[in-house]
């Protein structure tokens, strides 16, 4: 058994601090966040289940589920705070200054608690950057919208996750690495001051792109810098004063039951961690999350210009201010097909996220674009190179339109009827084009 060090004296004013922290992150670490029970509604238990509950909040006002510079979620560290305040003034009355408390041993419980919270959320986020599920590849439908029909998150994920270098890759592997490192005392102050550089580069991205994670992103900055203030004299004297930097004299103090269980809970806590990657993994191989995955007509994905549109045996001729009219079509590789006409779109402002969806209630590809229509199609093979074919709207999951399709080489004929019983005739020309970000570069860019 270690002996406990007891040369440090905590001053009056330093007590006071330390309750008054204790109990505010105390406060903010009761799981109690209406939008989060919500969120597990997955019949089983997956991936996204566990991210919700690794990335919790507590938020006895609940946050807005929108996009946008929201900061209601910063009420609920206003009540913490005036929770821990009271609670100050209660503990100092109870306990008398002089009474023997050991506050290091104390201070110590509380950086263990910080230490895996914010370790265990960084390294459940960093694990879905390793795959493209945190940050997925555009569609075909994001490339063929106007960039200012696009909301900043979405140009934001879409920019951050066409990088090369493996940008997303290596901002998972710092997240993993310093999660890690946080989860083990003598390396935490490392793990702390590798968070803190990318957590605030997290907190501007939030601010300037409007994602709507900027409270979140803001607590576990903070809980990074409360961990890294604890060595922060050490590494000032040894990296800026450049003298001589004693190291942390405190050991901390276990019973036996703790001391025998902290390797074995570690352990567990290690295999939990990839069973979680495996399960990501294996999710995002097997049914393309977060796009959908069931497939769509075979080689018709594409882009398509529409060169007749008749309804009810009216011909309209292209135009860019017509509302029915479509201009042009994009077909995914699954079942989903996007109409870009004048027609308003409303626009899905929901936050991004990881939450569990079944496939037909996926809705990632919409989420942020104002420049498109999004449908949802079932279809029945009837003849060779024949369809029947019902669209869905996205948002509604309403029966759109019943159509059919006849695939002749590079022309789709579609006929049918839409919501209002009229009758539609469209006849679509693929336009072969080339994406160059998916081409890639002809020869690699040479540094040196």
């Amino acid at each position: 058994m270690t002996k406990i060090n007891t040369t440090v004296s905590w001053r009056p004013g330093e007590i006071k601090l330390f309750r008054f922290a204790c109990l505010f992150f105390i406060v903010l670490s009761i799981p109690y966040d209406p939008n989060l029970y919500k969120s597990l509604s997955n019949p089983g238990f997956s991936f996204a289940d566990v991210l919700q509950l690794a990335t919790y909040r507590t938020s006895f006002i609940p946050e807005s589920l929108k996009v946008g510079t929201h900061l209601e979620g910063f009420y609920n560290w206003g009540i913490a705070a005036i929770i821990a305040l009271s609670g100050t003034f209660i503990w100092s009355a109870l306990v008398k200054e002089k009474e023997r408390i050991n506050y290091e041993q104390l201070y110590y419980w509380l950086r263990v608690l910080l230490r895996f919270r914010l370790g265990i959320a960084l390294i459940s986020i960093g694990i879905l950057k390793l795959f493209p599920i945190l940050l997925p590849k555009p569609t075909l439908s994001d490339y063929n919208t106007e960039y200012g029909d696009l909301l900043l998150w979405k140009i934001y994920y879409l920019s951050t996750s066409v990088t090369k270098a493996n940008y997303v890759f290596s901002l998972g592997f710092l997240e993993i690495i310093g999660g890690v490192l946080l989860l083990f005392r003598r390396t935490a102050a490392i793990g702390a001051g590798l968070l803190i550089a990318v957590l605030a580069n997290i907190v501007i991205v939030n601010y300037v792109y409007e994602i709507g994670e900027q409270v979140y992103s803001s607590f576990l900055l903070l809980i990074g810098v409360v961990l890294f203030v604890y060595d922060f004299p050490r590494f000032f004297n040894l990296l800026f004063r450049q003298i001589k930097s004693e190291p942390d004299p405190f050991v901390p103090y276990y019973n036996r039951s703790v001391a025998r269980y902290k390797p074995f809970l570690k352990s567990v806590l290690i295999i939990g961690f990839l069973v979680y990657g495996i399960a990501a993994y294996s999710n995002w191989k097997a049914t393309n999350y977060p796009y959908p995955a069931t497939k769509g007509i075979n080689n018709i994905r594409g882009l398509y210009d529409v060169k007749s549109f008749i309804i009810n045996n009216d011909t309209i001729d292209y135009s860019l201010l017509d509302p029915i009219r479509w201009q042009n079509v994009v077909f995914e590789s699954w079942n989903t097909l996007s109409i870009r006409s004048n027609e308003p779109v409303t626009i899905d402002s929901t936050k991004p996220g990881i939450v569990w969806q079944s496939d037909l209630n996926r809705n990632f590809e919409k989420t942020g674009n104002a420049g498109r229509h999004f449908y949802r199609y079932l279809y029945k093979k009837e003849a060779e190179n024949r369809y029947a074919v019902q669209l869905f709207e996205e948002s509604s999951h309403t029966k759109k339109y019943a159509l059919r399709f006849n695939i002749l080489d590079s022309i789709i004929h579609v006929s049918g009827v839409n919501m209002h019983g009229d009758s539609v005739k469209v006849q679509l020309a693929r336009i072969p084009k080339t994406y160059l970000i998916e081409k890639g570069r002809r020869k690699p860019i040479k540094i040196y």
